[in-house]
């Protein structure tokens, strides 16, 4: 691998992996359009890392402030157990899932229309120690579904909290709270696979990249959802789930 393909993996990796647009429907596409191999399990673990440190970052002191309050770890807690569950049943076609341009068609048209949704719906007035235990659930269980590719876990999840009358800011938080165990999962579930360590610089950049693109990502969604102009990333999802149906019958 070399420099330049790192920063760029990096960046994508730090632009989608926040931003309502998927990074794993990008990942697939890439592979499709471009031919770029999927990356060296080490790379993607770093990246992960990359994308988790900036989540830390971002929210900073607040987020140790909540993960104090009893309420708010157990919506957690209840938040992840569907993509728990999910992700054990789905770990044996992860390889069809995601060598199909059918699935991450389909992810995009469910993601945008999500994104258009939460144009509909009234503003929250909750925040998230508010949350019930079923609420909590609904949220993960959108969460869970963005293990299909095209279907973005950050979009899902923040427009299902929004669905439960969390506010925006509350939407927001909750999405990445919950984000910080399904990023530790992924991790864990790849270094089972990590037999060789490769392109060590590379690596190292690719992560760094990750958590800069992510952390000025994770301003510009917080600006965006506020200023009630989430729905737009809809546009954008629609496109490249057209691309991905037109590709899927050009079988590409």
């Amino acid at each position: 691998m070399s420099f330049p393909l790192a920063i760029f993996l990096g960046a994508v990796q730090g632009l989608t992996e926040f931003l309502p647009i998927s990074s794993s429907g990008h990942l697939v596409l890439l592979q499709k359009l471009f031919g770029i191999t999927e990356p060296p399990i080490f790379f993607d673990v770093l990246v992960h890392l990359g994308t988790l440190g900036a989540v830390v970052v971002f929210f900073g002191r607040g987020l140790k402030k909540v993960l104090r309050v009893e309420r708010v770890v157990r919506n957690i807690v209840v938040g992840t157990l569907p993509i728990v569950v999910v992700g054990l049943l789905v770990q044996p076609l992860v390889e069809i899932i995601f060598d199909s341009l059918l699935v991450v068609s389909l992810g995009y048209f469910f993601t945008a229309a999500l994104l258009l949704w939460s144009r509909k719906l009234e503003k929250g007035i909750k925040g998230i120690k508010g949350l019930k235990d079923f609420e909590a659930l609904v949220i993960g269980a959108f969460q869970a579904a963005a293990i299909l590719p095209g279907v973005s876990r950050s979009g899902a999840t923040i427009v299902a909290g929004l669905s439960q009358d969390l506010d925006r800011e509350a939407a927001f938080r909750f999405s990445f709270y919950l984000s910080i165990p399904a990023i530790i999962g992924a991790v864990v579930l790849q270094l089972k696979d990590l037999s060789i360590v490769n392109f060590l610089p590379q690596s190292f950049l690719g992560m760094i990249v990750a958590g800069v693109v992510g952390y000025f990502s994770l301003k510009i969604l917080r600006r965006v959802l506020l200023s009630e102009r989430f729905y737009l990333f809809s546009f954008y999802c629609f496109l490249l789930g057209l691309i991905s149906g037109v590709l899927t019958i050009l079988k590409i």
